[in-house]
């Protein structure tokens, strides 16, 4: 008996023995997985029914490229997952759950206006990180969800004041709103209606369906108003249809102070709107100042894709590389960790799209805006910069 439990006594010491090393040599194994493994980051963008969604999306893949040739974020490479959103918030919210659910993504760059607003609470509750390039909407901001949500774009509460201040500044008394009947249309148009209060008499606010596409009801009805300016907001391809039709109705003779998703080559590749927009219209966009961190970006762009950036693909392009440098001051993909780092990495970031800084709701509270026009030169319409214009903290200088 007592040899027995010698023997049993001895094969336990060896199994606890084996074990310990066992374990060690997993545990050493599973450290060495992680220090050569990747790190996942989603992008949900739209890839169709967008202009800028397409540019954005390749200027997310242009830093991952570049982070990766250069060895990756302590030591790890960037594993993207891309997703088409479809300009639509509940494809957005699908997308983002697949990523999140299925593929174990924690973080995440994307959202247009509607989706963030979906799309932002789900992050919150799940704790995962969202940073956000194209979402402008003014309804984000002081949400209570925004601790794991950053945004690189101003928002349009910025923007809409300075429309309304270009049509104050020309001496427009009497002013008509014809403005997308969605999250970013109708939260841009508000910030400009409260602008011109006291200032302007505002004729109508008109929503307009984007889907639409036929809106001769929504400009008779401004035709009739007898407007002395025309604001609108709108995106790239209904607006398109929105200038055929008002140069049909006699509407270009007054003039139309326009967003900046009208700010798009396609609308120049109609010959008729063209000139439409070169005799009527005046726009803004969010831009940057011709730094070198821009012009490197617009190289390197240019080259791998064979045309040039568009609007927010800067952002894009500075979400992607802010999230990367807030990793590896991290040292560790755990959404809290990163959202703790992203605040120390955003404090005056110099990027492709200008000097970047985040507020205590995670805005970007420095931006630079163009104002444009239509020029034609040698048979060709192009836009061209009338002014630039500064946002510092909030306040446009």
């Amino acid at each position: 008996m007592k040899k027995g439990m010698k023997v049993v006594g001895l094969l336990l010491a060896v199994v606890l023995s084996l074990s310990w090393l066992t374990g060690c040599g997993l545990n050493s194994a599973k450290e060495a997985n992680n220090r050569k493994g990747e790190i996942k980051i989603g992008c949900v963008l739209p890839l169709t029914n967008s202009n800028l969604g397409p540019k954005a999306a390749q200027a997310v893949q242009l830093a991952v490229e570049e982070i990766n040739q250069t060895g990756g974020i302590n030591g790890k490479k960037i594993k993207l997952y891309l997703e088409d959103d479809r300009m639509d918030a509940a494809a957005s919210l699908q997308a983002t759950k697949k990523l999140v659910e299925l593929n174990g993504v924690k973080l995440l760059i994307g959202g247009t206006d509607a989706a963030s607003m979906v799309v932002g609470p789900y992050a919150a509750e799940k704790k995962v990180l969202l940073m956000v390039p194209m979402s402008t909407s003014p309804r984000m901001t002081g949400q209570k969800w925004r601790e794991y949500v950053f945004r690189t774009c101003p928002s349009d509460a910025l923007q809409g004041k300075l429309m309304a201040q270009l049509a104050i500044n020309e001496g427009y008394k009497k002013i008509a709103l014809m403005v997308l009947d969605n999250v970013y249309g109708v939260s841009y148009g508000e910030v400009i209606k409260e602008t011109l209060t006291g200032k302007a008499e505002v004729l109508a606010f008109i929503k307009y369906d984007p889907k639409s596409m036929d809106y001769r009801t929504e400009l008779t009805r401004l035709k009739n108003l007898n407007p002395e300016a025309i604001i609108q907001i709108g995106h790239g391809p209904e607006s398109e249809v929105i200038y055929q039709q008002a140069d049909e109705l006699g509407l270009d003779n007054i003039r139309w102070i326009v967003g900046e998703c009208a700010a798009v080559p396609a609308l120049l590749a109609n010959p008729g709107v063209a000139a439409f927009m070169q005799k009527t219209a005046i726009g803004t966009r969010a831009t940057a100042p011709d730094t070198k961190a821009r012009e490197d970006f617009i190289s390197a762009y240019t080259k791998k894709f064979k045309t040039p950036p568009l609007i927010y693909s800067d952002k894009a392009y500075d979400a992607l590389k802010m999230l990367a440098l807030a990793l590896e001051k991290a040292k560790d993909d755990d959404p809290q960790k990163v959202s703790q780092a992203l605040k120390e990495v955003g404090q005056n970031y110099e990027g492709a799209s200008g000097i970047i800084s985040f507020d205590q709701s995670n805005d970007c509270v420095n931006s630079f805006y163009e104002v444009w026009r239509v020029v034609k030169e040698a048979q060709e319409y192009k836009f061209e910069r009338v002014k630039l214009v500064t946002v510092k903290q909030g306040k446009i200088m």
